[in-house]
């Protein structure tokens, strides 16, 4: 990652450039691997926008793998990779169902054959990266995804949001991430995509139905009723979803 790069974006902070590699994850991610277990809100979301013809999901930088999991419980087939070994040993203990679905495999260089899963994403995998690396991340995600990539990325629209990781980040490297635009993320998913589309992702008036403990049914009936109509501002995240040529 350059140092270029890093100062190119006035919403990215002082990243510590050794969560990018397996070694420096590893350490960190020791301390919160449990605590990100029980928020599977994401997995709600892609459940929400998958479609039927949709059968394989991958998930790319899972860390937690905590939406594997929940997605292969509801019965769609999803498998999750990450570099760090501390992730893939924590999360093959706490979920010893999903074990084959759950691998170490780096996300550059991804030991699939083209078009493997129709559908791929990740959740705050791109947060760490310039845009030179991020096209390179795009482009081996596109390389083995048939029909859909997403991309899920913080938001910087919601300015409380920033301010609360700012913070945070003080103390925690963890939190020590870029935020971006609608039209940033769209930007680069363009490259590769020949449709975009930029959704607002929990914080919402849906996570009050995930809370409540509703299945994945009645929650993506809701997010299709009045997810996509709430202003950016009010959500955490932004899942960017780009439809694949062919």
């Amino acid at each position: 990652m350059s140092r270029g790069g890093l100062l190119a974006n006035h919403l990215k902070t002082d990243i510590d450039s050794s969560l990018t590699e397996a070694k420096g994850w590893d350490n960190l991610w020791q301390k919160h691997f449990a605590k990100y277990q029980g928020d599977v809100r994401h997995a709600y979301y892609i459940a929400a926008v998958r479609r039927r013809n949709e059968r394989r999901l991958l998930e790319i930088g899972a860390g937690s793998f905590r939406d594997v999991a929940a997605l292969n419980r509801w019965g769609v087939f999803c498998e999750g990779v990450d570099f760090s070994s501390e992730s893939v040993e924590r999360a093959r203990k706490i979920q010893p169902t999903f074990t084959d679905r759950i691998k170490k495999m780096d996300a550059a260089c991804l030991d699939y054959p083209d078009g493997a899963f129709d559908l791929t994403y990740h959740n705050g995998f791109w947060v760490l990266f310039d845009d030179a690396r991020i096209s390179e991340l795009a482009a081996e995600q596109a390389r083995v995804t048939c029909s859909r990539m997403i991309a899920t990325v913080h938001n910087a629209h919601n300015r409380p949001f920033r301010s609360k990781f700012a913070e945070w980040g003080k103390t925690d490297p963890l939190y020590r991430i870029r935020f971006f635009y609608a039209d940033e993320v769209a930007s680069l998913m363009k490259r590769f995509c020949r449709h975009v589309t930029v959704l607002p992702v929990t914080g919402g008036m849906t996570d009050r139905l995930i809370r409540l403990g509703l299945g994945p049914n009645p929650v993506c009936w809701a997010y299709r009723l009045y997810g996509r109509n709430q202003r950016l501002a009010k959500f955490e995240r932004l899942m960017c979803i780009g439809e694949l040529a062919g």
